[in-house]
């Protein structure tokens, strides 16, 4: 339970950072966890820089858990050279971090998904062309002799051949 306290009539202003940091304290963040997240965000977004214009393309960042980097590639070959790659990886992105801030890589396969990167832009659809209406069936009747007369799918039926014929 939260304890509140009259604040004094000569009681000084009290800096954001310092109410932010209880406020996130009290929600169970760790001191620096936002420098970290926003250091996270610089990866992402600059994610060719750090791997090369030979390797970019290949490893989409899918982001993180703890100290494990998720790595997303399109095939399962792919997926194995990579797997192979994890300590350059490492090293490139840890040294961009500047600091250990992962141990580990996890390579799995993308299936359709979107990487962390820029380049993960999202191609809307094409346009479907409209497709042509097609020419309603040609009905002659032929098949009314055959059906009983007081049956509604007859009648329907009867109903629309005389409509095909008047056109």
């Amino acid at each position: 339970m939260a304890v509140f306290r009259k604040r004094q009539k000569d009681a000084q202003p009290v800096p954001a950072v310092e109410v932010m940091a209880s406020v996130l304290a009290g929600l169970g963040a760790t001191p620096g966890q936002g420098e970290g997240r926003a250091r996270l965000q610089q990866l992402w977004l600059n994610w060719a820089m750090v791997m090369g214009p030979d390797l970019a393309p290949l490893a989409r960042p899918m982001g993180h858990h703890r100290d494990l980097l998720l790595i997303g590639a399109e095939d399962a070959m792919l997926a194995q050279e990579l797997h192979l790659m994890a300590d350059e990886i490492l090293e490139r992105v840890n040294a961009f971090m500047e600091q250990e801030f992962f141990s580990a890589i996890k390579v799995s396969l993308l299936m359709g998904k979107a990487g962390l990167d820029k380049t993960a832009v999202r191609v809307a659809a094409p346009a479907r062309a409209p497709r042509p209406n097609p020419e309603p069936p040609k009905a002659h009747g032929l098949y009314l002799e055959a059906m009983d007369p007081c049956s509604p799918v007859a009648r329907a039926y009867a109903r629309f051949a005389r409509q095909r014929q008047q056109k």
